[in-house]
């Protein structure tokens, strides 16, 4: 019986482990779509703050960059998801949010780049910090 038991439980580490490496490459799937429309969007906004020209279609872009971080890391962190979608929105029309809105959805760049890089963490790393 013990041995049954073992076997069951040695033919359980392949799909465990396939679940594991499946996890980690949608997590990391996330992040990157997440780093992408960081990086875009400070790229914009770094062009807007050397010759103040808006561009329309870089801007349609990043709304369907933040558009897309969302749906990954969804599985990952709600509340992020929900601040991609949020930006993705911003990005359609950004003369429509006030600043009250912006803050009330906490769309600004420095907030999101600070949650995506406590994600970046490793899990364990996690943990040590809470029982240190």
């Amino acid at each position: 019986m013990i041995e049954m038991i073992l076997g069951n439980l040695v033919n359980l580490i392949g799909p465990l482990q396939a679940m594991s490496r499946d996890h980690r490459e949608l997590r990391d799937n996330a992040l990157r779509s997440i780093s992408h429309a960081l990086n875009e969007t400070c790229i914009y906004y770094r062009k807007l703050d050397s010759d103040r020209k808006r561009n329309f279609e870089t801007e349609n872009q990043l709304s369907r960059y933040w558009a897309a971080a969302a749906i990954p890391i969804r599985h990952i962190d709600y509340e992020l998801s929900q601040i991609c979608e949020h930006k993705s929105e911003y990005w359609i029309n950004p003369e429509g949010w006030s600043p009250e809105e912006l803050k009330q959805f906490n769309i600004d760049l420095d907030g999101v780049r600070k949650q995506y890089r406590q994600l970046l963490q490793p899990r364990f790393s996690r943990a040590i910090k809470k029982n240190a």
